[in-house]
């Protein structure tokens, strides 16, 4: 159990990073202030950075926060992976990709809005743009070591496959967070999900002569 003060001080990032994220999505990364952050959360610009020495180091937290949610755990070589997703390739159902997606679509609300933010902080610090493309790759990771475990696809081909099927998932996921009156959303993770099964699972049989 946390002592009082470690508890204390986590409510105290937990408070920042609150405060950020809703500055962040209201005025912008870049044009927020780390004054601003402080402010709105009732502390210093001293306390902010002792918390997070740089904006960079938010990030950091914000990108740990998503994996915490998506319950991607760190590996020995400190890429995160969520075995969920390596199962759900692995077993190939339509059923069971369809429900994953739906379970991910779920938690959009929460999480999309920091993949945004950091989106947007990757454009103007190479430093988070170099995270975010890793966290992209260790998705991608995930869904080519389903199909490995599979034998499924010729192995040269499962690599574009993984990122074919992140890139649409990462699409879809901004109907949700950005493009909220698209038409015909409310359909798109069926469609995902049938996207999804024949890029990953549904592997033609080879045809057999007379």
């Amino acid at each position: 159990m946390p002592s009082l003060r470690e508890a204390q001080k986590q409510l105290t990032r937990d408070r920042i990073v609150q405060r950020a994220l809703e500055l962040f999505v209201e005025k912008g990364y870049s044009a927020t202030t780390i004054d601003e952050i402080a402010a709105a959360a009732g502390t210093t610009r001293v306390t902010f950075y002792a918390y997070y020495p740089s904006r960079t180091d938010l990030m950091k937290d914000f990108m740990a926060r998503v994996n915490e949610m998506l319950d991607r755990a760190y590996g020995p070589n400190s890429a995160s992976t969520a075995a969920e997703l390596v199962d759900v390739v692995h077993e190939g159902a339509l059923e069971g990709v369809l429900a994953w997606l739906e379970s991910r679509a779920a938690l959009w609300p929460v999480f999309r809005p920091y993949l945004d933010v950091l989106d947007e902080a990757a454009a103007v610090d190479a430093e988070v743009r170099d995270m975010v493309e890793s966290w992209h790759e260790e998705v991608i990771s995930d869904i080519v070591r389903g199909m490995d475990l599979a034998g499924r696809f010729q192995e040269e081909t499962r690599h574009i496959r993984g990122t074919l099927a992140f890139t649409q998932l990462d699409y879809v996921a901004t109907l949700w967070t950005r493009r909220k009156y698209e038409p015909n959303r409310e359909h798109a993770i069926e469609v995902l999900a049938d996207s999804w099964y024949h890029l990953l699972c549904d592997e033609p049989r080879p045809i057999e002569g007379p």
